[in-house]
């Protein structure tokens, strides 16, 4: 008995030995992993994502933020203005119809990008503006009403438009093709809203006249487009990057070199371009001489023919340069019985198709004719708005997407004599 009761207390001593070991062996096996649990979590939080890289933008893609931007601005300062109780409703209505254009092309020139999933209800997505109270750029800056107190008269208004038609313009000479167009359409249009504002208010807008720019002017950034505001004073925006020191301004007055060895110079957009040019030049020259010979009051027709035989002049010198030879110019065009009929609509017409084809050209030209392209645009674009063509948020691109060189007219005998 007493050596069965030994062996019980044995094998029972084992059985509880065995269950602690198993124990202690477990128990390590939990704070082994639960150090490896602390040690991943220290390493996951001593190890950083990598921060995101700031995007570079390119000249012409911080021309269209920079624009952008300008453009909500202005809009925003335009509605304030024309809310006015005291103001004159003929100014309240331009004010409206500039704001108006004015959201239309922020919306055009705006660069793409995806909606920001965070963002509060009613914001717009293009501009991360809420209920329209101020602009909001790309990179987080807000102008207007919400961010600085902005003057917000009329006055106010006719100097953000006049500034900005020019800062478009110039933009436009050194932008991308396709941006280029829109800032060139949307400097346009509010020069035209400047003027009609200025009107309105009796103040002079400050601009010369269209036809007086320069090409020289806009590639170096001299007469009108001097001291123009730079964007980050004007809207808070970033600077735009300015062209690489150490190169000739893009666009200079053409001099015909003094001996042209056969072959022609400079790209061959160029060269055809221009030739195009003089052709539609001295075509619409031709249309107003004969219009001023169908008209009772032909004076402001045959001034019309001599700004276009000017223009046609201009574009000679300019293939002169690039060793174009001149081509004899043809004697009449054909004029159908439509343009008999109503003169004054088939040369509004013309002023039309003027605007179009310019702004075809400043997607087609190169570098080195892109400002005289600008400048030749906004010229067209306000003498076919002279002519009645109503005004457009982007003129000259709405009817032509995308308009290309009209092919030379046939020329033909003369079929009215324009002096007589």
């Amino acid at each position: 008995m007493g050596r069965a009761g030994t062996e019980r207390q044995r094998a029972g001593g084992g059985r509880r030995g065995s269950r602690a070991g198993r124990l202690a062996r477990r128990s390590l096996g939990l704070v082994g992993l639960f150090a490896v649990m602390l040690l991943v979590v220290g390493v996951g939080l001593a190890v950083r994502s990598p921060e995101p890289q700031e995007r570079v933008y390119s000249v012409s893609e911080q021309a269209q933020l920079d624009a952008e931007l300008r453009y909500r601005s202005a809009a925003g300062q335009a509605r304030i203005a024309a809310a006015a109780p005291a103001l004159d409703p003929e100014a309240a209505a331009e004010l409206a119809a500039a704001a108006t254009d004015l959201d239309e092309q922020a919306d055009a020139v705006a660069l793409p990008r995806s909606p920001d999933p965070t963002a509060e209800p009613g914001t717009d997505p293009a501009t991360g503006a809420v209920g329209g109270a101020g602009a909001q750029s790309p990179t987080g800056s807000t102008t207007g009403p919400s961010a600085a107190p902005t003057p917000a008269d009329g006055p106010a208004v006719l100097t953000a438009l006049r500034d900005s038609a020019l800062r478009s313009l110039s933009d436009a000479s050194r932008a991308d093709p396709g941006p280029g167009r829109v800032l060139a359409a949307a400097g346009v249009n509010q020069w035209r809203h400047a003027l009609r504002l200025g009107d309105t208010l009796g103040v002079d807008p400050g601009l010369p006249s269209p036809g007086a720019l320069s090409a020289v002017d806009l590639a170096a950034g001299t007469g009108p487009f001097a001291d123009l505001p730079t964007p980050d004073a004007s809207t808070g925006a970033e600077p735009t990057a300015a062209p690489p020191t150490g190169s000739a301004p893009p666009e200079a007055l053409p001099e015909a070199p003094a001996e042209c060895a056969g072959t022609p110079l400079g790209p061959d957009a160029d060269r055809q371009g221009l030739l195009h040019a003089r052709t539609a030049e001295d075509e619409a020259r031709y249309a107003y001489e004969v219009a001023a010979a169908l008209l009772p009051e032909p004076a402001r027709a045959l001034e019309s023919a001599s700004v276009h035989r000017s223009a046609a002049e201009a574009v000679t010198d300019r293939l002169a340069a690039l060793c174009v030879p001149e081509a004899p110019t043809a004697t009449g065009y054909a004029i159908g019985p439509d343009f008999r009929a109503d003169p004054v609509a088939a040369t509004r017409a013309i002023e039309q198709a003027h605007t179009e084809f310019y702004a075809g050209l400043i997607a087609t030209v190169g570098p080195d004719a892109r400002a005289w392209a600008v400048v030749s645009f906004s010229a067209a674009a306000q003498r076919s708005l002279d002519a009645g063509t109503p005004l457009d948020a982007l003129p000259g691109l709405a009817t032509a997407p995308a308009p290309a060189p009209p092919p030379a007219p046939p020329a033909a005998p003369p079929t009215a004599d324009p002096g007589g």
